[in-house]
């Protein structure tokens, strides 16, 4: 596809060979032994009773077309958009509300082990408003190396080229304003935008987490240290929170660190095995939640994405690896303070919970609301809540109300 062409829609049809190999693969499976525990013993990682069930559900029971049939409900279309440096990358994404007079556009950008598919629970309370709120067009794209875009094989590929594709995309689509929703690698990507894009292009961002784990530095942020400073003690809450963030960075880190330093080392064991996959999404998929009652369907449709995606699971490791190594001049304007209007949702069972104070260095925060349930899966755990936070932000007594020219959402 040249870069020059149009959109064209999308739909998801995986053949019944790649089906057939992947139930293979599962009857094949050769387990480790584990400490004998319970299967509510996840103190080692996924119990190997858990895993098992969930095999053979995979490879008897769970029904993919169905799933499919599911997603293709949803608007999916597949675009080519050439990268600078990196030629011309097919990408996939969502499109729902396309054409809604008045709608805000929104670009909504998902993380690792997200997708496009932790945004599904959201779209049609996005799409829709009642006279007294505000509705959205929502684009979702898989980034590339993820779900059903592709992947790239060339080094240098970062956050910040990531970032260059969503702001690509919204163009072409015929977007020259918008606003931005992310969680994960979606709120570094997000910040990025802002801190590229702000004002012309994108006129306010959102986010369900934040990068900061720790207090302001005097040197760095004077204002903020002084805030931090006077506040008084922490909450309860905050305690919590800071405690589940050293906790998290003790004990759930080891991850992050295989996919900055060595991606390929695991990506041979996730590319080749199925059960692997599996154990490696669902320990982040029950650990970074708020005691989710995750369905077996949800958890499988979730890995098959991965385990399906046009360049394989591996590709979406190396997000990490290359965003690491990208050039200081390009991370030091990319995270800095951000002057954009910025909104923030804080969730206490999040991978990193501060409290709200520490957050602001990020930028120009305008909207800031705590929560008293949900995690790091905002959209996919409480759809109802972040769509409230997206809303009343955006809404005619919101901080940012029109701010996009002639689309405030009514």
């Amino acid at each position: 596809m040249a870069d020059s062409e149009t959109a064209k829609p999308f739909t998801i049809d995986i053949p019944s060979d790649k089906l057939d190999f992947l139930r293979q693969k599962l009857e094949l499976a050769t387990f480790p032994d584990a400490i004998l525990t319970n299967e509510d013993d996840w103190s080692h990682g996924p119990p190997l009773p858990t895993m098992r069930r969930l095999v053979e559900y995979w490879r008897n029971g769970f029904d993919w077309k169905a799933a499919e049939a599911r997603l293709n409900l949803i608007p999916q279309y597949i675009v080519p958009i050439d990268i600078d440096g990196f030629g011309t990358f097919r990408v996939h994404y969502l499109h729902v509300n396309k054409g809604a007079k008045s709608a805000i556009p929104l670009l909504m950008i998902h993380g690792w082990p997200g997708s496009f598919f932790e945004f599904t629970k959201v779209l049609g309370a996005l799409a829709n408003g009642d006279g007294e709120e505000p509705k959205f067009e929502v684009i979702i794209p898989s980034l590339i190396g993820y779900g059903f875009s592709d992947g790239a094989n060339q080094p240098g590929f970062s956050c910040f080229k990531q970032a260059e594709m969503c702001y690509k995309l919204m163009l072409k689509l015929g977007f020259s304003e918008y606003v931005v929703q992310g969680g994960d690698w979606g709120m570094i990507i997000t910040h990025i935008l802002a801190n590229t894009y702000y004002p012309k292009h994108v006129k306010a961002v959102h986010t369900n987490n934040s990068d900061k784990c720790e207090p302001p530095f005097f040197f760095e942020n004077p204002i903020y240290w002084l805030q931090n400073q006077l506040r008084g003690p922490f909450t309860a809450i905050e305690k919590a929170g800071i405690e589940r963030t050293q906790r998290f960075m003790s004990e759930g880190y080891g991850y992050n660190l295989m996919h900055k330093h060595r991606p390929q080392t695991i990506g041979y064991s996730i590319a080749d095995s199925p059960v692997g996959l599996l154990g490696w999404i669902l320990d982040k998929l029950r650990d970074w939640t708020d005691n989710y009652p995750w369905t077996d369907d949800e958890i499988l449709t979730w890995v098959s994405i991965y385990w399906f995606s046009t360049p394989g699971p591996t590709a979406s490791l190396r997000l990490y690896y290359e965003s690491r190594r990208a050039p200081q001049e390009q991370r030091r304007k990319g995270f800095a303070w951000a002057s954009c209007p910025m909104g923030i949702s804080h969730f206490p069972m999040d991978i990193n919970v501060s409290p709200v104070v520490w957050a602001r260095p990020m930028g120009n925060f305008v909207f800031e609301r705590v929560h008293k349930s949900g995690g790091h899966f905002a959209a996919w755990e409480n759809p109802d809540l972040l769509v409230g936070d997206l809303k009343d932000m955006f809404k005619k007594s919101g901080p940012v109300y029109g701010v996009v020219q002639g689309r405030d959402g009514y």
